[in-house]
C-alpha cells in the first residue's frame, strides 16, 4: 500500500483499504464506557520532542500536514460550536493537549486559558515541560484552575534520546515545584521499564505531585511495533500487583500506594471514562478515542449521505512502516 496516498484513497471510497481491524486483544477497545467528564483541545503541529509512542503518528500523514500553533483560537474552525456542545453536556473540565505537539508551543496559550476559564470552564493543560525553563510558561501553569499534566518517562539522557529523541533532561528540581496543580505521567515501555522504580522514588520526593499516571501506549495503527511495550508495562504492573494492594480504582483502572504516593495504572483502551475532543482543523469528536474519533468524524463529514461508505477506524495504513 502506498501510505502516501490516504487521500485518493479516501476518494476513491475503496473500503478495503482501510479495514485493517486490530488484531492484538489488549489493543482492542472497551466501548462501554460513562459519560464525558471531559474535554480535549488537541493542538495540531510540529514539536519540540519526537516521542516514538506517540498517537499523532497513528495519522502522521495528515496531521503532520497541519501548523496551528501560531493559529489564534478565534480563528479556529467549529471552536465555538464546540465549546456550546460540551456546555450542553454538562462537560466542566478541558484539557489542552498536543496531538502531535505541545500546549506550551501553542503561542496563545495563556489568553486562551483565560477565555475558558471566564466562560466557566476549568482548565489544564498537558506537556512535556521542556519550554518550562521560561518564567512565563511557569506563570500559565499557575493560572490553571485544573492540574497541569507533565510527561516524565526517564532521568537518564541515552534512554530519554531513546524515548523522545533529546538527550538534556529539564531542571524538574526546579520546576515541579513551582507548579501548584500537578500531576505527573510516565510512558512506560520496554526503554524505561528497568527505570520504573528509580523514577517513582524521585518522583515522591515532590508532596506537590497529587498523583502519578503510569500510561500504557496505545495505537490504532502501529500495533506490531508497539507491543513489545505492552507487555514491558504488563511485566510491571504484574511485579506492582503481587506486591501491593490495589487501594481505588479511577474509572476501572488500578491505583496502588507506591513509597507514599497514589499510583495509577491507566491503560487507555481498557478504562471506563468518557471525553469529548477538539483537534485544531475543526474536527469535533464525541467520543473518547481520539485517532479513531478523529478518522470516524472526517470521513462522515466527506461522505454524509453515501449510505454505502462504512465508517470505520484507519487502522492498518502506517503498520509496514513501523514493522520492528
Amino acid at each position: 500500500m502506498n501510505i502516501d496516498r490516504v487521500a485518493d484513497m479516501l476518494a476513491a471510497r475503496d473500503a478495503s483499504t482501510w479495514e485493517t481491524p486490530i488484531q492484538d486483544p489488549e489493543f482492542r477497545k472497551r466501548r462501554t464506557r460513562e459519560a464525558p467528564v471531559f474535554a480535549n483541545i488537541n493542538l495540531l503541529g510540529r514539536c519540540n520532542v519526537d516521542c516514538y509512542f506517540c498517537l499523532g503518528k497513528d495519522l502522521d500523514n495528515i496531521f503532520g500536514a497541519r501548523e496551528d500553533t501560531r493559529t489564534h483560537f478565534s480563528k479556529w474552525a467549529r471552536f465555538e460550536e464546540f465549546l456550546a456542545g460540551i456546555r450542553s453536556a454538562g462537560i466542566q473540565r478541558v484539557y489542552v493537549t498536543g496531538q502531535n505537539t505541545d500546549a506550551l508551543l501553542y503561542r496563545h496559550l495563556s489568553e486562551l486559558i483565560d477565555y475558558l476559564q471566564a466562560s466557566g470552564l476549568s482548565t489544564g493543560f498537558r506537556t512535556n515541560g521542556y519550554l518550562f525553563n521560561r518564567p512565563e510558561n511557569l506563570a500559565i501553569a499557575q493560572q490553571t484552575r485544573r492540574n497541569v499534566g507533565v510527561s516524565i518517562h526517564t532521568l537518564d539522557p541515552e534512554t530519554n534520546w531513546t524515548i523522545m529523541r533529546r538527550r538534556d533532561i529539564p531542571d524538574w528540581r526546579v520546576i515541579l515545584p513551582q507548579i501548584p496543580r500537578l500531576r505527573v505521567s510516565v510512558v512506560l515501555g520496554r526503554h524505561n521499564e528497568g527505570q520504573f522504580w528509580s523514577l517513582m522514588e524521585f518522583l515522591v520526593e515532590f508532596p506537590n505531585i497529587a498523583y502519578v499516571q503510569v500510561r500504557r501506549i496505545c495505537t490504532d495503527t502501529r500495533e506490531a511495533f508497539l507491543r513489545p511495550d505492552v507487555g514491558a508495562y504488563e511485566r510491571v504492573f504484574q511485579e506492582v500487583s503481587a506486591k501491593h494492594p490495589v487501594v481505588a480504582r479511577f474509572y476501572d483502572a488500578e491505583v496502588f500506594n507506591l513509597l507514599g504516593k497514589e499510583v495509577c495504572f491507566w491503560r487507555t483502551v481498557k478504562t471506563a471514562i468518557g471525553s469529548w475532543n477538539y483537534y485544531t482543523d475543526g474536527t469535533v469528536n464525541k467520543g473518547y478515542f481520539v485517532i479513531e474519533g478523529y478518522a470516524q468524524e472526517t470521513l462522515a463529514c466527506m461522505f454524509p449521505a453515501d449510505p454505502l461508505v462504512k465508517v470505520i477506524p484507519l487502522s492498518g495504513y502506517w503498520r509496514e512502516r513501523y514493522k520492528p
